[in-house]
């Protein structure tokens, strides 16, 4: 009973929190295979080049609970940036997933997602929708998977009010490797290109690795790399977007 109630604590008390243009979910899941509560505790100091240098203070909250075949999985992340000459800035994500394993090789998915983004000038963006997430292989040490999903998303941008509804069509490639809990690393490659208009897309790679350094406790070093076709009405604002994060995991 002790880590449901703990898990539903730090998630409540996170949920006033940010990230990027898109969320790679898959360096979030948990290799734990069995039923139960798993969660992360991450805290980060964060270099990001996008319309300036910038350092981040920044915490990220992950739980998963996996029962059977049903597996549901929650994210909460808070940013505050510290630029020259300018001042504090707060971001937002909460995230949430749920996903029913039919067999083997597939699973359903749905998923629901609200974003603020003020370096990104996105004042908020939900998304919401649903899929099918195929196992390539899976082994103790390697895993690949291939998720396919169909998106709403609604966007507001921050300076000009200007909204956008759109259907967007998701993709992702993953792969994962580990050496039991000393090291694991794992790389995503997604593309979401809106479905009436297919060149306004964004693309984006993600490297993962952790090092473990005493029992539950990680190094963890994460690139992100993002292309935005069409990102918002700001000349200001880069197509491509880079984001390296160091820190410190606590798994419980």
């Amino acid at each position: 009973m002790l880590k449901p109630i703990v898990l539903s604590i730090l998630l409540v008390a996170s949920f006033t929190t940010g990230y990027s243009q898109i969320v790679n979910i898959e360096s979030l899941r948990s290799a734990a295979d069995s039923n139960g509560w798993y969660g992360t505790e991450n805290f980060n100091i964060t270099y990001t080049k996008n319309t300036r240098e910038l350092f981040e203070l920044n915490n990220n909250f992950t739980a998963q609970y996996k029962q059977d075949k049903s597996t549901w999985l929650f994210l909460n992340t808070w940013d505050v940036s510290i630029a020259a000459n300018e001042k504090l800035e707060q971001n937002l994500l909460f995230h949430a997933r749920y996903g029913y394993k039919q067999n083997e090789w597939l699973t359903y998915e749905a998923l629901g997602q609200y974003q603020q983004n003020r370096p990104l000038r996105i004042r908020d963006r939900i998304l919401t929708g649903g899929g099918t997430r195929f196992t390539l292989f899976e082994k103790p040490t390697r895993k690949g998977f291939l998720g396919t999903l169909i998106l709403y998303e609604y966007e507001n941008e921050l300076d000009n009010n200007i909204e956008r509804h759109d259907p967007r069509f998701s993709a992702y490639l993953s792969t994962y490797l580990a050496k039991k809990d000393k090291l694991q690393w794992s790389t995503t490659v997604y593309y979401q290109p809106r479905i009436d208009y297919w060149e306004d897309f964004r693309t984006s790679i993600q490297t993962q690795l952790k090092l473990g350094i005493i029992k539950k406790l990680f190094f963890v070093s994460t690139l992100n790399m993002t292309y935005d076709a069409f990102p918002v009405q700001d000349e200001d604002i880069p197509n491509l977007t880079v984001k390296w994060v160091n820190g410190l995991a606590l798994t419980f």
